[in-house]
């Protein structure tokens, strides 16, 4: 169970709701790394050791 609420909750243990200060800043875009595709690599070969990692803004800092 205590790795099940690390997964899916935000707020502190112990609470029964989550705090707006305790919501999410990011959304993963892709999970893990996306890596150059075998075109991308053929034409530009400096893309092979790329990796790249993308969130979106859900929350403005207040």
């Amino acid at each position: 169970l205590g790795d099940v609420y690390k997964e899916t909750a935000t707020a502190p243990r112990g609470l029964p709701i989550e705090l707006p200060e305790h919501a999410p800043k990011f959304r993963l875009l892709v999970r893990g790394a996306e890596l150059a595709s075998d075109e991308e690599r053929a034409a530009n070969p400096r893309a092979t050791p790329v990796r790249l990692r993308a969130a979106e803004r859900i929350k403005e800092d207040a």
